[in-house]
């Protein structure tokens, strides 16, 4: 299997480049009869930039910054690593409550850590396989040092009129 970041061969079946290091998975979905669409890749899409906070950023800072970027979710920071993504479902599911101070929880306590990450050049095949697997909505996608945020309503537009 040939990583398509760095060229280097690895061995059929893996899932990390030896290399590079780079996410392999997924490289065999697509095969010579499928369609040329799915195959673009998410350089091609839409999507938006990602807002972000950091990990000691209160959860009530993340809220007014989803509702600025009108986005439903936002990703976390620590540093220059990106440690996680928080989502309205997080919010809502995980710490809000008539009782609840949002601005006394930090990100980091409701956040899902180590979210899953595309880049660019991943396939828009990828991206919708990794998207089912992990049943989540949003997939932040790296594109030279910047974050753009993909949603499941950015593939759909995306590959609607290719459908029949």
């Amino acid at each position: 299997m040939i990583c398509p970041a760095c060229g280097a061969t690895n061995i059929e079946g893996a899932e990390i480049c030896a290399q590079c290091g780079r996410d392999l998975g997924g490289l065999d979905l697509l095969d010579d009869d499928s369609p040329a669409f799915i195959r673009e890749p998410l350089a091609a899409l839409s999507g938006r930039p990602a807002a972000t906070v950091g990990v000691a950023d209160p959860v009530g800072l993340a809220v007014r910054r989803m509702q600025d970027a009108d986005t439903s979710c936002i990703l976390v920071h620590d540093g220059d690593r990106l440690a996680g993504i928080l989502t309205s479902w997080d919010i809502l599911h995980k710490v809000a409550g008539p009782n609840e101070d949002l601005n006394a929880v930090p990100c980091r306590q409701v956040m899902t850590a180590d979210p899953v990450l595309l880049n660019a050049d991943d396939s828009v095949a990828l991206a919708i396989n990794r998207m089912a697997v992990g049943a989540f909505r949003h997939v932040p996608v790296a594109d030279g040092g910047e974050y753009r945020m993909l949603d499941v309503s950015d593939v759909f537009r995306f590959i609607s009129p290719h459908l029949v």
